[in-house]
């Protein structure tokens, strides 16, 4: 059986409009195990000078690291292995300040490590998550296209990292312009739920 593993960071719990995107991918899933990570009670370790050493000594250099050294990077590599082993990823968060709320991008500092879903072959870097799909579900206060599309630091990154690490499948469902459009709130999330449900109903086929 397939497994999905759903990534969130919604701060607002039920308020927010972010979950309820999710939630309406969520009630189309079938025929899949479903693991979730709730990044707001069980958040990322962030790269300090320890465990970075640590991480550079054996995925860049090879190295046998001690175990109480080698401890220093445990959640990062449980992070990392829960990760690879879904067939389907699904990150839900929302737009900070024009990119990824911190504990999103600890979360992928954690989980991109060299020869775990990325490598260096001979043509250069090397995804390790082929064959796999990659949902991420975002929402925003302002609207960030034409003239001000270069603010949009959220889906360019996500889009990137996921490719960098091989997904065949890439999807980034945005509800934007929440705050500058109150009356269409309502209608705007209800547009990014229905796009969702589409690309469930293609995935979980």
């Amino acid at each position: 059986m397939r497994k999905t593993l759903i990534v969130s960071y919604l701060a607002r719990g039920e308020r927010s409009n972010t979950k309820k995107i999710l939630d309406a991918f969520s009630a189309c899933i079938k025929g899949s195990s479903v693991e979730t990570l709730d990044l707001c009670k069980n958040p990322p370790d962030f790269f300090m000078p320890d465990n970075l050493s640590v991480y550079y000594e054996r995925n860049y250099g090879g190295q046998k690291i001690e175990p109480k050294r080698e401890a220093l990077m445990k959640k990062m590599d449980e992070m990392a292995a829960q990760f690879k082993s879904a067939d389907i990823i699904v990150t839900a968060a929302p737009m900070n300040n024009f990119s990824f709320p911190a504990p999103l991008k600890a979360y992928f500092d954690s989980i991109m490590q060299k020869g775990v879903t990325w490598t260096i072959g001979a043509a250069g870097y090397e995804g390790m998550m082929k064959g796999k799909k990659a949902l991420a579900i975002t929402s925003s206060g302002g609207v960030y296209e034409g003239e001000t599309a270069a603010y949009d630091h959220y889906s360019g990154l996500i889009k990137a990292q996921l490719s960098m690490m091989g997904f065949d499948a890439i999807e980034v469902i945005s509800a934007a312009g929440l705050n500058i459009f109150p009356d269409r709130a309502a209608d705007i999330v209800e547009t990014a739920c229905s796009k969702v449900k589409t690309i469930a109903e293609g995935w979980y086929a």
